[in-house]
C-alpha cells in the first residue's frame, strides 16, 4: 500500500474512531448537549461513509474497527467517567478527539492534493474544525 492509501485508510479509521467517540459521548451527557453531539454524529457518519465509499472506488480496503488506540481511549473514558462525570468532560474529550481528526484531515488534504475526485475533504475538515471548536466551547 502507498503512503498516499496509508494516509487515506488514516483517516478513514479515525473517522469510524469519531462516530464512535460520539456514540459514547450521547450515552454519557447528562445536561443540554445532546443535541449537538447528534449533529456531530450524523455529519460524521456521512463523512465516514463519503471517504468509504471513494475508497472503494479507488480499490482500497478498509474495515469498519477503528483504531486500537481508540478502543483503549473508549476504555479510559469509560473509567474516568466513572470516577467523574459531566457534560464538560464528555464535551472536552469530544475536542479532543476531534483534533486528531483534524490533523488526519491536513494529511490526507495534503496527499490527495490536485486530485479532484478527493475535493470534498476540505469541506470536511472545515466541519470537523468547527465540531472541535464548538465542543470546546460547550466544555468551558
Amino acid at each position: 500500500m502507498s503512503s498516499h492509501d496509508d494516509t487515506l485508510t488514516k483517516l478513514h479509521t479515525r473517522l469510524v474512531d469519531s462516530v464512535d467517540g460520539y456514540e459514547q459521548a450521547r450515552s454519557q451527557l447528562d445536561g443540554d448537549h445532546g443535541h449537538f453531539v447528534d449533529r456531530v454524529l450524523e455529519e460524521r457518519r456521512a463523512m465516514h461513509r463519503s471517504v468509504h465509499s471513494k475508497l472503494s472506488e479507488a480499490g482500497i480496503s478498509v474495515d469498519d474497527d477503528g483504531s486500537t488506540a481508540a478502543a483503549l481511549h473508549r476504555q479510559v473514558f469509560k473509567l474516568r467517567d466513572a470516577i467523574a462525570s459531566g457534560d464538560a468532560n464528555v464535551l472536552a474529550e469530544c475536542a479532543r478527539g476531534d483534533g486528531y481528526l483534524v490533523e488526519a484531515y491536513d494529511d490526507a488534504i495534503e496527499a490527495t492534493e490536485g486530485e479532484p475526485n478527493w475535493n470534498f475533504l476540505v469541506e470536511q475538515r472545515a466541519r470537523a474544525a468547527a465540531a472541535r471548536q464548538e465542543a470546546e466551547t460547550l466544555s468551558s
